[in-house]
């Protein structure tokens, strides 16, 4: 976590399966997710991760460019300007309520704020819950 913690980035490789425990490791940390395929968390966590938001927390560089046209991640990475960044570190602060799970009573101030199980329950149909 302690490496997450200090940097802007986090990439975040296809694993066993297109996201890993990583991606929100990362942004439990403040880490903005670099992504390497489509099918990653944008396609998975519609409900806490919302497809239309992720350029403004997340960078996607096609595997394809990396592994057969020699793109440097670095060489992207260091393109974005700094206040975009900062930008895109905002937005990833913002949200960490949004997945991850919490004791409801811990906190009285955190009580309005939706964790990854209340939206988890919102988006689950009434039949099958």
């Amino acid at each position: 976590m302690n490496p997450m913690l200090k940097a802007s980035f986090c990439l975040q490789p296809p694993g066993d399966t297109p996201t890993r425990r990583a991606t929100f490791d990362g942004i439990l940390a403040g880490c903005i997710p670099v992504f390497f395929e489509d099918q990653s968390a944008r396609s998975q966590y519609d409900w806490h991760l919302a497809e239309d938001e992720f350029d403004e927390f997340s960078v996607t560089i096609p595997k394809e460019d990396v592994v057969f046209k020699g793109l440097r991640i670095t060489d992207v990475l260091r393109k974005i300007p700094r206040e975009k960044v900062e930008k895109m570190k905002e937005k990833v602060i913002e949200l960490i309520p949004r997945i991850m799970y919490r004791k409801h009573e811990s906190l009285a101030g955190l009580a309005a704020v939706k964790d990854a199980f209340d939206i988890a329950i919102e988006g689950t149909p009434e039949d099958q819950i």
